[in-house]
């Protein structure tokens, strides 16, 4: 019962105070104090009954209903003036809020300065029980925001807090939300919002509770954000939220608004400059008459001021204004057949001419005056003219010199082409039209570097052409020009520089000079020279190597002779005299690519060798590759030597062979099987004209018998091509083979005053071409060789002359062992020296070729002087006619080539001492 009368006293009061508060603050008119008395006196009244329960505590009666009911009452009323007071605090706020947001609004009217808008919107948002912070950012487009204006107790907090709109958790604050999301970013409680994270120390500094942020979207412009803080929480419920959106949208306005009038500002003082400052003469027509003219036009048309133009007939500027219809249709509103550009006689004020360029634009707007009543009626013309006579005798004068420059530029044969600052093609002459097949409409307005050039030339293009436009004087330069067929042209560019009228450089003048022919050939000699020199190189080189195989080759036969059958060591010196006179035979075929090893040409049936070189090809070929033969029925007969054009053959059709395997065991382009693979060997006649040489400079004209081998394996690129005939150059696996082949067959082929070509591309195979001239005559008969003949042991005495000590000692050695007495001699002078001394006991001399001191030729010549009959074998690393006249040797009485065998010394030794007929070889 206390507690009931206790609570019931505490609402009473509790209304009664909150009903003189509504009184005290008008929210409830005077007569509601009568109210407030009434909830006193029965709070007094309460009070009262609790004292006397205090002073008795045993009454006689309690009545707990009346007490009970008195409490719902007090309870009731208590908290119903509460909720009436809560009510009228939140009305309260939410009308400051309307109220300060639409003074802000009325104090933008009228504000056309964006400074001036922000400044504006910032105060008027903290004044008045206001925010504690209202700011205004720019969304930067690196991530950051920029404060462009800021008002409230709480600005400093601008100065700690980070302000970014990225998504680094920075960026994750109500301002950067807003930004990225385009919603009101609201956080009510700092304390507890993810949201304000990065905010929260520094907002609690200052004493902000919450914030909420609004994004500003103005046209053309980066996104701006208002951000408001409040020091207390939950600061922003949904009306308020729709009352800073509201705002929101009224600063956007007026953004947008001042854009708009300073548009209109600059666009309007831009006009009066532009009026002012055109060269060209202007008037402005509306109602048929002249309303205003720069000053331009006032001068061009020499009136003292402006003011005398107005109000004139625009037609009585010109000459003939009522006969030409081209004045009447430009100066006619709405014509839709004038020409937009017209040249004709126009007239000063003193009566004089000049030739006037004319052009006239009409637009359909009404004109008002300062109060914006109608002033004028009608379309604004706008008549713009200007002096073109010193431009129009110009004209003629540079179209006579251009129509004489491009017979110039035509006449020369020289590609012509301008270049503009970009690469564009500004010039493109007939030379150019012809060269590459584009016409110049095509090209012009291009850049060369786009379709005339090919990959490896356009680093020389364009930095040719940044020496000429950075003022230096580049030299003459040689790329290739791609044609509109694909074909590459050589061109030598020179550049010169075409200055503009403020003597810079403007574009460049690129003269290109056609050398494709003359670089051909200069390949084709060059190529030919290159196998000249190597073929001499190679001949060298030939004669020192086959004196040190003759050392090896003698000593393993002696080693082997003197080794019992038996023996271990018998096996290895095989092995090495095989692969020594394997050695033997690769300088052989450099001796006949060198073209220093003698022929035996006879007159030869070319369909002869040809079969026999396919039925032995044929024989070791892979039976999946199909070999083919085919001679025409009146082939001509040649004068070659047959062995040698057997060889040829033979090589090219073991490269064939190899082209066509090598593909096989690749599996290129899905070949795995023979099938459709051959070799096609031919023999036919074919006469060389002009027309032929002139393509292929190293041929001649005449009757020719041509050998061509041909494959479809893998073929060759270009690169491959160039170096086909090189010595020792192969594209084969290691051990397939020694790069001598094709050398060879070239070397061979010139020797007999012939030419080869060769035709090949990549995947689709190759064909070479072998050509030998005709001859009339008929096939010789060929005697067989005698067979081997065995020669007694010899007791003779021997002069051995060599300045190679180790063939001198293996000479002595095999001599020897065969019973000869061996005298030695090192050059030329001992030589001669041995042979007075020792007199008619020497019975046979060797001489080498080539000593130091004196040659064998003049040792030979000196001993023929002494004894006319002495015999005398001459030796040499190349054959007997190589470097000497079959005149000169014609005194030996044999000749012995190195590199030579122990059996093949001793065999020629003794028919020259026995007087059997022994002829060089």
């Amino acid at each position: 019962m206390v507690a009931l009368l206790i609570c019931s006293v505490v609402f009473q009061f509790l209304a009664a105070y909150l009903s003189f508060r509504f009184v005290i603050l008008r929210r409830l008119g005077k007569p509601w104090i009568l109210v407030s008395c009434a909830l006193l006196v029965m709070g007094g009244m309460q009070l009262y009954s609790l004292s006397v329960w205090y002073g008795d505590p045993a009454p006689a009666s309690v009545d707990l209903t009346l007490d009970g009911i008195g409490f719902a009452v007090s309870f009731l009323l208590g908290i119903g003036f509460a909720l009436t007071e809560r009510w009228y605090l939140l009305k309260e706020r939410l009308e400051r809020r309307f109220r300060l947001i639409a003074d802000v609004d009325r104090a933008l009217v009228g504000v056309l300065d964006e400074e001036k808008i922000f400044s504006v919107v910032c105060e008027g948002l903290v004044r008045e029980q206001g925010y504690a912070i209202a700011w205004i950012g720019i969304a930067n487009s690196d991530g950051s925001i920029t404060v462009v204006d800021s008002a409230g107790e709480g600005q400093e907090f601008l100065s700690e807090a980070p302000l970014s709109w990225n998504d680094t958790p920075e960026g994750d604050c109500p301002a950067g939300a807003a930004i990225r999301s385009g919603e009101i970013c609201v956080v009510n409680c700092v304390a507890e919002d993810p949201h304000a994270g990065p905010w929260r120390s520094v907002a609690g500094k200052y004493g902000i509770r919450s914030f909420a942020s609004l994004r500003i979207d103005v046209k053309k412009k980066r996104p701006l954000v208002l951000s408001l803080g409040s020091g207390r929480e939950d600061a922003f419920d949904r009306l308020e939220k729709e009352a800073i959106g509201a705002m929101g949208y009224c600063v956007g306005t007026a953004l947008l608004s001042a854009k708009r009038h300073e548009y209109f500002v600059s666009a309007k003082k831009s006009y009066g400059d532009l009026l002012h400052s055109q060269r060209d003469g202007v008037v402005l027509i509306r109602g048929g008459v002249i309303v205003r003219a720069n000053p331009a036009a006032v001068r061009m048309l020499g009136y003292p001021s402006a003011e005398e133009l107005l109000e004139m007939d625009p037609a009585a500027l010109f000459t003939d204004s009522g006969s030409s219809p081209g004045i009447f249709r430009i100066l006619r509103p709405g014509a839709e057949d004038r020409d937009p550009f017209l040249i004709t006689e126009m007239q000063r004020r003193d009566g004089s001419r000049f030739e006037g360029e004319i052009t006239a634009t009409w637009v359909a707007r009404g004109a008002r005056n300062e109060e914006g009543e109608p002033a004028l009626s009608g379309p604004l013309g706008m008549l713009i003219f200007r002096d073109v006579t010193l431009r129009k005798q110009t004209l003629e004068e540079l179209c006579k010199e251009r129509d004489f420059s491009s017979k110039i530029l035509d006449a020369t044969g020289v590609l012509v082409l301008q270049i503009g600052l970009e690469g564009e093609i500004l010039l493109f002459n007939r030379q150019c039209e012809e060269v590459t097949g584009y016409a110049a409409v095509d090209a012009i307005g291009r850049k060369m570097t786009d379709f005339l050039l090919p990959e490896p030339a356009l680093e020389f293009h364009r930095e040719g052409i940044r020496d000429v436009f950075s003022g230096g004087s580049p030299t003459a330069r040689e790329y290739a020009l791609l044609t509109r067929t694909g074909e590459e042209r050589v061109m030598v560019w020179n550049y010169a520089p075409i200055p503009g009228p403020d003597g810079k450089v403007k574009s460049v003048l690129a003269a290109g000079t056609d050398i494709t022919e003359r670089r051909r050939l200069e390949q084709a000699i060059i190529g030919m020279q290159k196998m000249e020199a190597v073929g001499t190189l190679a001949g060298g080189v030939a004669h020192d190597f086959n004196n040190i195989l003759t050392g090896i080759l003698g000593n393993l036969d002696l080693a082997r002779k003197r080794l019992p059958p038996d023996s271990a060591a018998v096996a290895p010196i095989g092995e090495s005299i095989r692969a020594s006179e394997r050695a033997a035979h690769l300088i052989r075929q450099l001796l006949e690519f060198s073209r220093q090893s003698s022929l035996e040409r006879r007159v030869t049936d070319m369909g002869k060798v040809v079969r026999e070189v396919v039925h032995l090809v044929s024989q070791t070929i892979d039976k999946r590759i199909d070999l083919t033969g085919f001679t025409a029925d009146d082939l001509w007969n040649a004068k070659v030597d047959s062995n040698q054009v057997h060889q040829v053959l033979m090589n090219l059709c073991v490269n064939a062979r190899d082209a066509i395997m090598e593909q096989l065991e690749d599996g290129q382009e899905g070949y795995r099987t023979a099938d459709g693979k051959a070799i096609w060997v031919r023999a036919e006649n074919v006469t060389i004209g002009e027309e032929y040489c002139r393509i292929y400079p190293y041929a001649r004209p005449g009757e020719f018998v041509v050998l061509s081998v041909a494959d479809n394996g893998v073929g060759m690129d270009e690169m491959t091509q160039r170096r086909v005939f090189e010595p020792f150059f192969t594209t084969k696996r290691l051990g397939r083979g020694t790069g001598l082949g094709l050398s060879t067959a070239y070397g061979i082929v010139k020797q007999h005053e012939g030419w080869i070509t060769l035709d090949s591309e990549l995947g689709t195979g190759t064909a070479f071409c072998c050509y030998f001239p005709r001859s009339t005559g008929s096939p010789e008969e060929v005697t067989p060789v005698p067979g081997p003949i065995r020669y007694s042991r010899g007791k003779e005495t021997i002069l051995f002359v060599d300045d190679e000590e180790m063939i001198r000692d293996l000479g002595v050695q095999i001599l020897s062992m065969q019973g000869y007495r061996v005298l030695t001699a090192g050059d030329g002078p001992q030589a001669i020296e041995m042979f007075l001394a020792a007199g008619e006991t020497v019975d046979l001399v060797l001489l080498d070729l080539t000593m130091p001191n004196m040659s064998g030729l003049e040792v030979l010549e000196r001993i023929r002087k002494i004894d006319p009959r002495a015999k005398i074998v001459l030796s040499s690393g190349h054959r007997a006619d190589e470097a000497h006249s079959p005149e000169r040797i014609s005194g030996a009485s044999a000749f012995l080539p190195k590199p030579y065998r122990a059996d093949v010394l001793t065999r020629i030794v003794r028919e020259v001492l026995d007087d059997v007929p022994s002829f060089p070889r």
